[in-house]
């Protein structure tokens, strides 16, 4: 099955959320699989495309969610999210992705997430803004804040004083689009049928549909933090993306399909 036809494949059950995507930036990285088959959950392996396994980060902004049958909302849908990725495939040859970590600033999201779908969502102080075709996308994650919200507000007000310097885990990504690109390798980063997850004991596979997209090669302007060193992939920053992407605004659907394993 291509990655067209992967996009465009009919949700088996009803959409749980749909999603606006915009300013959305991809960097891939090539791995030996070996090295990530301790990342993925059972029953899923990494994924082999063009020769290698591959590690993405992945930032876009949320302009609006939907969750049916009620209408779309910017107020419930506007957020950024900054994620560490390993595209997977299951048994059954479904291509998806294991994020490893998905940072973002919306607490609803965050809460929804880890409960209800097994998605990693990690509390982060995240920003983007666009000029042009330049892309800035800004995440800084306080693991104080992220594990014990109340007890760090708390703090918070009730110091006066700095004290010891808190532990963070950043990343800042800035691009400049190009022209559209049309390949093979292209697509299949940037396409993929669902989400792996972990949700309790078992392996789930979340579906996931949108249109096909419209793919431009990007120029990297600056890549730096130290993110990938929290979730287990140290050093992935050390060089440049072996593939750096940006994907014109597209919207998003995601529906159950069912248990791996």
């Amino acid at each position: 099955m291509t990655a067209t036809s992967r996009a465009a494949a009919p949700l088996r059950h009803r959409p749980v959320a749909e999603h606006a995507w915009e300013d959305i930036v991809l960097a891939h990285w090539r791995r030996d699989p070996a090295s990530l088959e301790h990342l993925v959950p059972r029953g899923t392996r990494p994924d082999v495309v063009d020769g290698s396994a591959w590690v993405g980060l992945t930032a876009y902004v949320f302009r609006q969610t939907a969750v049916p049958p009620f209408p779309p909302s910017r107020r419930l849908g506007s957020m950024r999210e900054v994620t560490l990725e390993i595209p997977t495939v299951d048994r059954r040859g479904r291509r998806g992705i294991t994020y490893r970590t998905v940072d973002t600033g919306h607490v609803p999201a965050i809460v929804a997430a880890n409960t209800m779908l097994g998605v990693p969502y990690t509390y982060a102080h995240v920003r983007s803004r666009r000029q042009g075709d330049t892309l800035d996308h800004r995440s800084v994650r306080h693991p104080a804040r992220a594990a014990h919200p109340v007890r760090w507000l708390r703090d918070v007000r009730h110091t006066r004083r700095p004290t010891a310097p808190r532990p963070r885990h950043d990343v800042v990504l800035r691009v400049t689009a190009g022209g559209v690109v049309d390949t093979p390798l292209a697509a299949d980063l940037t396409t993929r049928a669902g989400i792996h997850a972990r949700l309790f004991s078992r392996t789930v596979f979340w579906q996931r549909q949108h249109a096909p997209l419209t793919i431009r090669s990007a120029r990297l302007e600056r890549l730096t933090g130290d993110l990938p060193d929290a979730v287990g992939l140290p050093g992935l920053f050390d060089r440049e993306p072996d593939s750096l992407l940006v994907v014109d605004g597209t919207t998003v659907r995601y529906a159950w399909g069912d248990v791996v394993r």
